[in-house]
């Protein structure tokens, strides 16, 4: 019985992949990780109190290229992590967008000139939510703390690429943080659930009334909010940041591109009438209490 064969066929094929630019790339990818890590403008928050915030402009890595990681976490002002008990990170998220470079930059709580301004072009993700909501690239909800987002080679999400861009424009990112201090509160899970009636709030944070049969979520628990704290509780106020760290490579023609999908339970799409396709019509709710509906056994 003779192997020699196989053996000498295997050395050529072994040869011939290594020596092929796909590979040599592949093998050198972890040398071309580059790493940074960034903090948010800083947030105060005392007992019971709620921070939303968006900071448009924040720092990151410029150019064409590909994501490999992005994790984040709240920190204290000398840089340790605070506790989820402490400090509930209701959700996060950071979002791309194209801005006009002649645009004149306002205070980073002007969220709503910014969102209205003509200067400002949301990139979305590649979900299928309504409009722009759950558009973001990377975070959602304090069970990210600790979740792996490395991604493999060969694969990246690609942003910074010129072709993209439109002229007299440039990519940015902007950063969502809703946080809830829960210090002393008188429940502590009913605040992070933003049970209305723990935030003694009627109208959301434009001044429009709440449906009487909306239990909580975030339309009850806004910036500057307050929830209900035990009798006699007093704490003082911290300062904090969000703390990300962002990994990424040089963009170059044998990384495979990923595209981001975000899906909500919520979202109540209903199959289309069409047979051949679904209602692109979604309304992705995010953040509310569901109903319980009865189910009748047959």
């Amino acid at each position: 019985m003779w192997f020699v064969p196989k053996f000498v066929f295997s050395v050529p094929i072994l040869l011939l992949l290594f020596g092929t630019p796909c590979l040599s790339s592949f093998l050198n990818a972890e040398n071309k990780i580059k790493s940074a890590v960034f903090l948010s403008p800083k947030f105060e928050l005392g007992p019971g109190s709620v921070i939303n915030k968006e900071y448009y402009d924040i720092d990151f890595p410029r150019g064409h290229i590909a994501l490999k990681s992005f994790n984040a976490e709240v920190v204290d002002e000398v840089g340790n992590p605070v506790t989820l008990h402490e400090t509930y990170l209701h959700h996060w998220g950071v979002a791309r967008y194209h801005q006009s470079k002649q645009h004149v930059t306002h205070t980073e709580n002007d969220s709503q000139r910014m969102l209205q301004s003509s200067d400002i072009v949301k990139v979305r993700n590649s979900g299928i939510c309504q409009g722009n909501t759950l558009g973001q690239y990377f975070g959602i909800g304090s069970e990210t703390r600790g979740t792996a987002t490395d991604i493999p080679e060969p694969f990246g999400i690609e942003i910074g690429n010129p072709a993209e861009v439109s002229e007299g424009f440039e990519d940015k990112w902007v950063l969502n943080v809703h946080a809830i201090d829960t210090r002393g509160v008188e429940d502590r899970l009913g605040c992070t659930e933003c049970k209305c009636e723990l935030y003694n709030v009627t109208v959301d944070e434009y001044g429009r009334s709440i449906r009487p049969d909306y239990n909580g979520g975030w339309l009850c628990c806004y910036d500057c909010t307050q929830c209900k704290l035990k009798e006699g509780f007093e704490g003082p106020k911290r300062s904090l940041y969000l703390r990300y760290t962002v990994k990424w490579v040089d963009w170059d023609d044998f990384i495979v591109p990923l595209k981001i999908y975000i899906f909500d339970v919520t979202d109540t799409l209903k199959l289309s009438d069409n047979s051949k396709g679904m209602n692109s019509d979604h309304d992705c709710k995010v953040n509310e209490f569901i109903k319980k509906h009865a189910v009748n056994a047959q």
